[in-house]
């Protein structure tokens, strides 16, 4: 058996003992592919497996030769002579593999063959699917493939047949409008040797135009013979008409310039005018001429800012729109030769992609005539000021920024002193702002009179304001009167205080005898009030006749009538109250007792007394607060009144399972109190009338609850007493917020008593609940 093996090393073979691969030779690992540790202790049938010929017959089943296929490690397919030497004796057996001469070879040509194809009909395909128009021509202009960009591009036809054919077939212009002749189109002069790269044409059909960039390439074989020509077409129809319209919006753009009334210079990034519209040559004329760069406007004027300092080259418009730069209205003065122009300047940058700076705009406004105007008014304004001091009349000039005393008159100065004696001179109060002086300004009717006027540019007035000055009683009529620039802005605002006490006092006759009618009606309420106590007497007697057990048959009956009673007396005593309080509030004899109290504690203490109440009608009432002490000067037995109101509103709208939120918060100068429902809101047509006396909304919103409409507005003149506002916040169908606004102010005595206990009873609770008490 080892002569054999001797005699066959050289090729490629196994060898087994018992069916199982024990050696291999190096020519079968190169020639498989396989490792040895992957052949060796394989079995035969596991190496047919491997090699892919058990499909065609099994190595153990070889008498002595076979002729067939194996496959590679790689899956190359090896046509091969396997013969087999068996020893009989020990069960070994070597098998050689041979492969048939040129086997291989032609396998490869054939695979390089059809790889060819494949590769030429991808080429084919890919270039049929590019989006440029691609000609493949042989030397004689005899076309190969035209793909079908290329036919929509230049033919809109199928059946092209050469370079010849085109031009008959489709008209070439260059973008001048010259039509290109035979000998000078792009796949002409490629079959001449010239190479074309991106020549603009335009090709034009009947119905349509194309503009084309087109480039074609000579081929030549390894002997340098023209063997074709590839031409490509690419569509840039869209971008030439987009240049085209940014053109024409460049004329439209410069013709617009051009005629605009302000001066407009352009410039690049190294400084070098690129225009000048007409009014900027008209301006500086004739020296624009002599600017070529913005360097230059130093050469031919000098340049002032406003306050009369001479501008650097380093600082002019232009340098500094160059270092980036935005600029607006910035005035300043321009020296030229023969004249001298106060111009306002405005500038910008403008950068490409990348953030680089590639223009300067300047715009120039002359202003000499305006400024020459402005300066007449301000000598007429000092004439003014000069004429205002010396008015009988006091005179204030605020800022109309800050509200600052620019300055103020004699007389006006006058009235401020006995106000605050420590104001020594008029120089004292200037540049210091009122509401130093007067700490509840901004909530006031003056800071409201001042902020409409600023707002809407006019005069707004307050009549009739009543002070009392070295402790006699006037009565001003104060103007807010704006004063405005040449440019509409205002400047200043002027207070004009004119004294009316003597007309005031004249019509307090008038004012009198109207307070004798208010108090005709508070005595007349008084009166209707004895009906109400035989009411009231009449219900606690049929109480206690219940109570003793008397009209035992008709007891059901008489505990309705004596809740009627009782409930109609509490309306009643409710209106006649609104009456007598609302009439002694026009006859000014409604008078609030202030005391220092936790305003927190009064509200909580007035919620909690009506929970009770609130329970058995379903309702969920809560007390919230972002503060739990806060003293102020406050009267607790309106303010009882104001809240029992405003929960008693929201009661009578409110649904069962539904939620009143009474909150109390900290606003600094003020103290936030307000009463908030989810019940059925109110109209927006309705909101603003709510607060007005006797006015009632529609039944419909209110259930067909009761009220006069006048408890709304007897709180507001409460919280007005108080120094304070009242206002609502409401949407309909979801709910209604009112907001009452106490200033946190306190009484000047020393001697007060904090106090928190709120005056409550059972009694009020029921006359303010009488419209929602069932």
């Amino acid at each position: 058996m080892e002569n054999i093996f001797n005699n066959i090393k050289i090729e490629p073979y196994l060898y087994s003992c018992d069916s199982i691969i024990t050696e291999v030779n190096k020519e079968f690992i190169d020639f498989t592919g396989f490792t040895m540790d992957e052949l060796l202790g394989k079995s035969l049938i596991e190496i047919g497996d491997m090699l892919k010929i058990t499909s065609q017959i099994r190595l153990d089943n070889i008498k002595s030769k076979y002729s067939g296929y194996i496959f590679t490690k790689f899956l190359e397919a090896r046509e091969v002579n396997i013969s087999l030497f068996h020893d009989n004796e020990t069960n070994e057996k070597v098998y050689t593999f041979i492969e048939k001469p040129n086997s291989r070879k032609n396998k490869i040509i054939q695979h390089q063959n059809e790889q060819l194809k494949q590769q030429n009909a991808q080429l084919i395909s890919i270039i049929e699917n590019l989006s440029e128009g691609v000609i493949l021509a042989n030397n004689k202009g005899e076309f190969i493939m035209v793909n079908s960009e290329a036919k929509k591009l230049i033919y809109q036809c199928d059946k092209i047949i050469d370079i010849g054919d085109t031009h008959k077939r489709s008209r070439a212009f260059d973008l001048k409008g010259n039509q290109i002749p035979f000998e000078n189109f792009p796949q002409t002069r490629a079959l001449r040797g010239e190479r074309v790269k991106n020549d603009k044409i335009s090709i034009r059909h009947p119905n349509k135009e194309y503009f084309l960039e087109a480039s074609a390439i000579p081929i030549y074989n390894t002997n340098g013979d023209l063997t074709m020509v590839v031409s490509c077409f690419h569509d840039i129809t869209e971008t030439i008409e987009q240049s085209r319209k940014i053109e024409e919006q460049k004329k439209e753009l410069e013709a617009i310039i051009e005629n605009i009334a302000d001066g407009i210079s352009i410039f690049d990034d190294k400084g070098q005018y690129m225009l000048f519209n007409k009014s900027e040559r008209e301006m500086v004329s004739p020296y624009y001429e002599h600017m070529v760069k913005t360097s230059d406007w130093y050469k031919q004027c000098e340049l002032y800012d406003i306050d009369g300092e001479k501008i650097s080259s380093e600082n002019t418009p232009s340098a500094r729109v160059m270092r980036g730069e935005s600029l607006k209205n910035i005035r300043m003065s321009v020296k030229l030769p023969h004249k001298t122009l106060q111009i306002e300047v405005s500038g910008t940058p403008i950068y490409d992609s990348e953030g680089k700076f590639i223009l300067g705009v300047i715009c120039d406004r002359d202003i000499t005539d305006d400024y020459k105007h402005e300066e007449a008014i301000k000598y007429q304004f000092e004439i003014l000021n000069r004429v205002i001091d010396t008015f009988d009349l006091p005179v204030v000039r605020l800022s109309c920024q800050d509200l600052k005393i620019v300055d103020i008159n004699k007389k006006a100065f006058g009235i401020i002193k006995l106000l605050f004696p420590n104001v020594k001179t008029i120089e004292n109060l200037k540049d210091k702002k009122i509401e130093d002086f007067f700490e509840t300004f901004k909530t006031s009717d003056y800071y409201q009179c001042i902020s409409d006027a600023l707002k809407e540019k006019k005069a707004k007035h307050l009549n009739k304001k009543n002070y009392w000055v070295d402790g006699n009683e006037v009565y001003w009529n104060v103007i807010f009167e704006p004063v405005l620039e040449v440019n509409g802005e205002i400047q200043e605002i002027l207070i004009l205080i004119i004294d009316v006490t003597t007309e005031i006092k004249f019509t307090l006759g008038i004012e009198k005898a109207l307070k004798l009618q208010g108090e005709f009606l508070v005595n007349i309420s008084h009166e209707l009030k004895t009906p109400l106590n035989v009411i009231c007497a009449t219900a606690q007697l049929f109480d206690m006749y219940i109570k003793n057990g008397s009209f035992d048959e008709k007891k059901e009956s008489i505990i309705k009538y004596i809740e009627t009673i009782k409930q109609n007396s509490y309306r009643l005593s409710k209106i006649i109250n609104n009456i007598v309080d609302l009439s002694k509030i026009e006859a000014g004899f409604f008078k609030l007792n202030l005391s220092n109290n936790n305003i927190v504690d009064v509200v909580e203490e007035i919620v909690m007394s009506v929970t009770n109440f609130t329970d058995s009608k379903g309702l969920n009432i809560i007390f919230d607060t972002d503060i739990e002490e806060n003293i102020i000067a406050c009267d607790t037995e309106k303010i009882e009144r104001i809240v029992l109101n405003l929960i008693s509103n929201a009661i009578k709208f409110s649904d069962e399972g539904d939620e009143i939120v009474v909150d109390v918060k900290n606003k600094n100068e003020f103290v936030e109190i307000s009463v908030s429902d989810n019940g059925i809101g109110i109209e927006e047509k309705n909101i603003d009338m709510i607060f007005d006396r006797f006015k009632q909304i529609d039944k419909s919103l209110s259930r067909n609850k009761e009220g006069t409409g006048i408890g709304l507005s007897l709180v507001k003149s409460i919280v007005e007493l108080h120094g304070g506002s009242i206002s609502v916040e409401s949407e309909f169908g979801k709910g209604s917020k009112f907001i009452v606004m106490l200033p946190s102010r306190k009484v000047l005595n020393e001697n007060m008593i904090y106090s928190s206990n709120v005056p409550s009873t059972n009694q009020s609770i029921r006359v303010e609940f009488s419209d929602v008490c069932s």
